[in-house]
């Protein structure tokens, strides 16, 4: 009879210590777009959590009723206003404008990941969609950029907020009470 209670105590035990091992929990955030249909005056430009600084948005040669331009050698730096200060950045539209050796878009994220799109690889005045996996995942801002001769338009950037870890207080009692149980039931298991 001892037995089945102490294996059911010792598995009860495991299982609050498990549980307990997870300290935080977080809350994931869905991928927004940011079409700069916003204020075209504001700097920095701020939508969706999102801040572009400096920001020229303009209304020619957008997909949608407003874009990001960078001319000439501009860098516009996108960062999180969110509560971890983290995003990812998913993907984005662009188009090539310009006649330049410079005309291309670089991104540069936090995280030391540099990609640049020039026009050897994507025709010009014509919007071009770019898919990122983990190239910008959780980097606290990515740095958008062109040459000498650029000329660019940026359109709907999709990112998400990275969330912040949530502290579960509850957690840390009921990982050191499932550390007591294992303990208690070891020490019975010597008596018997």
């Amino acid at each position: 009879m001892v037995f089945p209670v102490r294996a059911s105590l010792f598995r009860l035990a495991a299982a609050a210590a498990f549980a307990g091992a997870g300290l935080f929990a977080s809350v994931g955030s869905a991928a927004t777009i940011v079409d700069f249909g916003g204020d075209k005056k504001a700097d920095p430009y701020l939508q969706e959590g999102f801040s572009f600084d400096p920001a020229r948005i303009v209304n020619g040669n957008c997909v949608s009723n407003g874009c990001l331009a960078l001319n000439d050698n501009e860098t516009t730096s996108m960062t999180s206003t969110g509560a971890s200060g983290l995003f990812t950045l998913g993907g984005l539209s662009f188009n090539l404008l310009g006649k330049g050796t410079g005309n291309f878009l670089k991104l540069d994220g936090s995280n030391g990941t540099s990609l640049t799109f020039a026009l050897a690889d994507f025709a010009k005045n014509t919007y071009h969609t770019l898919v990122f996996g983990n190239e910008f995942a959780n980097v606290s801002s990515v740095l958008f950029s062109t040459g000498g001769g650029g000329n660019l338009r940026v359109d709907n950037v999709s990112a998400s907020h990275s969330p912040a870890p949530v502290p579960l207080p509850a957690a840390a009692w009921l990982l050191l009470g499932g550390i007591g149980a294992l303990a208690a039931t070891r020490r019975r298991a010597r008596a018997a």
